[in-house]
Formats: structure tokens, sequence, C-alpha cells
């Protein structure tokens, strides 16, 4: 697998796994910003990263990276044995060792495993107690547009999660000028089809170097929020200012801030 990064809270027992590389390649992605390759991928890395663009990671020498395997990540995590267990950042490719992850995590520890997640590929549902699904739009033009890939699996498996009866929740971000409030809206009307009371959170866009698209202030970003609560009973929005590590622990990390 591709976890480049595992980290620890010990104020709430916590582990996150983060993924480096994605299957999307998302034109404001924030990780640009983090990341922004001093060399080529070797053959074996490259594979992992199938589908990513150099330009997301331009600061990252791929020749020193150790990706963990599964009984790696286990062997961390049981110094610590959380009870929370976050999976996030890029959503990788399909693999055998993916679609095993939560399963051998909740078998492991009985812990509570949450996924976050384009929805595009996903593991085996055994063992997640959560999925937080980030729709980028609803017209599918405009998705293909956005993240270079079609937003066809990543609606059907919405629907699928929903069915199965996993805890759901969905997030998107407003840029203005690309991804609109009609596009909010419909996001939230397909959604409410579905469900009604599944959370919803409207996020800002939050600037990445290079890009012409603006930060909408509060004001822009709670009337966006209202027209997705015409459909549905639980809406939050946010405009993020960055990663906060405060009293987080590095159990393994790749070192890739520059």
């Amino acid at each position: 697998m591709n976890i480049h990064r595992i980290t620890y809270n010990p104020q709430k027992q916590s582990c996150s796994l983060y993924f480096i590389g994605c299957n999307f390649r998302c034109l404001c992605c924030y990780w640009k910003q983090i990341y922004p390759v001093r060399s080529k991928a070797p053959e074996a890395t490259a594979q992992l990263l199938a589908g990513t663009s150099n330009r997301v990671y331009g600061k990252v020498d791929f020749r020193n990276l150790h990706f963990l395997h599964l009984e790696e990540v286990l062997g961390i995590l049981r110094q610590v044995s959380p009870k929370n267990i976050y999976i996030l950042s890029g959503d990788p490719r399909q693999n055998t060792e993916f679609t095993q992850l939560p399963k051998a995590l909740y078998k492991e520890f009985g812990c509570t495993v949450r996924l976050l997640t384009n929805g595009y590929i996903l593991p085996d549902l055994e063992g997640i107690t959560h999925v937080s699904m980030s729709i980028k739009a609803i017209d599918d033009s405009l998705h293909i547009r956005y993240t270079g890939k079609s937003n066809k699996n990543s609606l059907e498996n919405f629907r699928l999660i929903h069915k199965k009866g996993i805890e759901l929740s969905t997030s998107s971000v407003y840029i203005p000028g690309l991804i609109e409030k009609k596009e909010i809206e419909d996001i939230a009307k397909f959604m409410a089809n579905i469900d009604e009371n599944i959370p919803y959170r409207v996020i800002g866009y939050m600037k990445v170097s290079g890009l012409e698209y603006k930060e909408p202030d509060y004001e822009e970003v709670r009337e966006v929020a209202s027209l997705a609560n015409k459909y549905l009973k639980n809406i939050t929005f946010s405009r993020p200012k960055g990663e906060d590590y405060t009293g987080i622990v590095d159990l393994f990390t790749n070192n890739l801030r520059v």
C-alpha cells in the first residue's frame, strides 16, 4: 500500500493512516500546497502512484520513500492500540492490501474505522464504521474536467454504502468560478433523493498557489450552504485554514515536508 505516514492523537486515542498519490487529479487539490518531484519515481513506486500527476508532489524524492505493508501497519499501531482509526488523504488504486485494510484493522483492534474517500474505489466495507465521501461534482463533464475521472463509480458507491447501512457523511468544496453554487445545490438534491438526513459539509476553497480561483469569504460559503439546506436536514459549512497537528505524534513518517 502507499501509506507513507501514521499519526497518533493521544487525547482521542486515534490514529490516522495517510496515503500518498491519488486516483483523481483534482485541479485545486490542497495537497499540492503541502507537497508542491525532485526525481522520477522508480518503477514499483510509479505503479502505486498510477494516475497521479507529478506536479502534485513536486518536492518529493520518491527514491527515499518507504511504503508500509499491511503487517507493518498493524505492528506500528499495536504500540498504541487505538480506539479510532482514520484512513485518509489520497485514494489509492485497487490493490489487495487496501481491500483488506478495514477488516484487518477492526479484527486486530476492535476499534472504529473511518474512511475518508472520493468513493471512486472502495475497499471491502467489512469493519468500516463510517464513510465520509467527498462529492466533487454531479455534472459528469465538470467532474472529468476537475478530477480527470467520471463520477459514475463514486455516485454508485455512495448509493451502495447507504444501502448497506454504514454511517455516511459527505462534503464538497465550493470553488467560485469552478464548482459553483448551482453545482453544490445539485449535489444536495442528489443526496436528498437518497436520504435527506445524510450530513453534508460545504467547505470553502482554500487558495492553492498558481491557480486563478479565489477563496470565498464567510458569507459566500454560508449562502451556498443555505442553498443545500433547502434539501438536506444536516448542513454545516467551514472555511479551512490548513492542517493543525497540535498534540499529534508521528508513529511513522517519510518526512515529506521540506
